[in-house]
């Protein structure tokens, strides 16, 4: 399918984004999002559709989506002062606003009526020109022979004007036809002269900007106590949950994550079809009301930890503990990823790395 609006072309079977003749980089979330957008533009979409229809359900935070938004708006000339094509409803959601047509466009017929409209009309005056031309043995039987020699010939000087308004006609039909033909012929050779060229441009990839994208992968118990399992679910769910809840932080959902559960994860591999940079993962050892919780941070581009560390506490502070720990993650994510600015509250919520994240960062 194929939505024109504007100067916008967006193909769907294709996945390609146009404005005008050239082709616009767009990363497949944003094809996506105004793909979905464009075909629900007879209701305003929550937050929530846009999640579940993009994101299959994943924990999406608000900066993310807000993200994506502008990415889309900024891909068809659009902005959020601006919300021409993409408007937003406060508390409500969103809606695409612009005039749509579905299907295919030809600009070779819009030639073709341009052209042939003239010589159309061309043709049905000299019809009317020769049906008002007088029979010659008319003009003979109504004029007297007395006349002058002018009136015999008059006749048939009409006929012949007649007769000649229907050949120029006959003219400019033939050579609105040639200039139809060689109009179509010069759109067809430069269409395939373009077409030519993109395919034989490499692709052109957008750059995307360095994101803290994580999947936190169950946690294991080290306890061999099928009860304990339970204790390592809930802590994958909630460092998953306290993790999402970052502005700056992409996570992929539990119910996905916990698909991962016993069995062997080809990490890089992991890390392709998900989407994200980092795992966290884990295991918990519980001893009486004692909880020991071990965590790394590994990078799946490379498939190596970049930082692990172990956690004690109190059963009973559980969310304290847990807290700390997504903490310390988003702090070393960040630093990491050399997004400072986003590091100094995390590490200044986790232990023992405000004090030396100038040291780090220097």
């Amino acid at each position: 399918m194929r939505y024109f609006f504007e100067d916008c072309v967006l193909d769907t079977d294709r996945r390609e984004l146009r404005r005008g003749l050239d082709a616009v980089p767009a990363t497949p979330q944003v094809l996506d999002l105004l793909d979905y957008l464009i075909r629900s533009r007879n209701r305003v979409v929550s937050k929530d559709d846009l999640i579940n229809a993009i994101w299959n359900g994943r924990i999406v935070s608000d900066a993310a989506l807000t993200t994506r938004l502008n990415a889309v708006r900024r891909a068809i000339g659009d902005s959020g002062e601006q919300q021409r094509l993409i408007k937003t409803f406060p508390r409500k959601g969103f809606r695409f606003v612009g005039a749509v047509h579905d299907g295919d466009r030809c600009s070779e017929a819009a030639v073709a009526s341009g052209v042939l409209a003239e010589p159309s009309n061309v043709a049905r005056a000299a019809a009317s020109a020769v049906v008002l031309v007088p029979d010659r043995s008319e003009q003979v039987a109504s004029k007297p022979r007395s006349q002058n020699w002018m009136s015999y010939i008059r006749g048939p000087l009409k006929l012949v004007g007649g007769t000649l308004a229907s050949v120029a006609a006959i003219g400019a039909i033939a050579g609105g036809l040639v200039g139809y033909w060689n109009v179509w012929k010069t759109l067809r050779t430069e269409a395939v002269r373009e077409a030519q060229q993109i395919q034989g441009q490499p692709t052109v990839r957008p750059e995307m900007a360095a994101r803290l994208s994580l999947v936190v992968l169950p946690f294991d118990n080290l306890n061999n106590d099928p009860e304990q399992d339970r204790l390592a679910d809930a802590i994958t769910t909630d460092l998953t949950t306290e993790l999402a809840r970052a502005p700056t932080a992409f996570v992929i959902g539990r119910e996905i994550a916990l698909t991962y559960k016993n069995k062997l994860i080809d990490l890089k591999q992991l890390g392709t079809n998900l989407g994200t940079r980092w795992a966290v993962r884990g295991a918990v050892r519980r001893n009486g009301d004692q909880v020991r919780i071990s965590v790394s941070l590994t990078d799946l581009q490379t498939v190596r930890d970049v930082w692990s560390d172990r956690f004690d506490g109190d059963s009973a502070n559980l969310a304290v503990l847990e807290n700390n720990i997504a903490a310390r993650l988003l702090c070393v994510g960040h630093l990491h990823l050399r997004q400072y600015e986003e590091a100094i509250e995390q590490c200044s919520r986790s232990l023992n790395i405000g004090a030396g994240l100038q040291a780090y960062i220097s």
